[in-house]
């Protein structure tokens, strides 16, 4: 039996608590990252506009709509292989990967849409999948649950 304070499972828990807050921190900021860079384009759409440049707003849109269903197939990857001895950076890896990838997605759209090709359309509908997806990736205090039960699958 395991007496060592350290390892009970309520200071793993609040260990827990404490990864998630964090990288839900870091989650936030990178979205309100991507939704200043989308105001301020918003600034300078209307005077970078390109004919016969289209293709290359709806590549952009395409792009990030690939990027969003493989960062949630990354994110259940890396949350598959974490357990309690190694939560705090492979829980932690399992969403920072999948908001990096989403946010060149959205970065790369909204950029192209606003700064390089003046489309609000495509950057907005850019804008609405990046943060509906970053908010869906966001971690979540009941995972512990899941990290858990992987813990003693092993």
């Amino acid at each position: 039996m395991n007496t060592d304070p350290k390892n009970s499972m309520m200071v793993k828990q609040i260990d827990f608590i404490i990864v998630v807050r964090r990288t839900k921190i870091l989650g936030i900021a990178i979205t309100i990252g991507i939704a200043f860079i989308y105001l301020f384009g918003l600034l300078v759409a209307d005077s970078n506009y390109i004919e016969n440049f289209e293709i290359v707003n709806l590549i952009s849109v395409v792009l990030l709509l690939f990027i969003v269903p493989a960062s949630f197939f990354v994110r259940s990857k890396l949350l598959k292989t974490t357990d309690l001895s190694n939560f705090t950076s492979k829980y932690f890896n399992a969403h920072i990967i999948p908001f990096m990838m989403l946010d060149f997605g959205a970065l790369f759209c909204i950029t192209t849409n606003l700064f390089v090709n003046g489309n609000i359309l495509y950057a907005s509908i850019g804008i609405i999948i990046s943060v509906i997806s970053m908010i869906m990736i966001l971690p979540k205090e009941e995972d512990f649950d899941f990290v858990k039960k992987n813990s003693t699958a092993l």
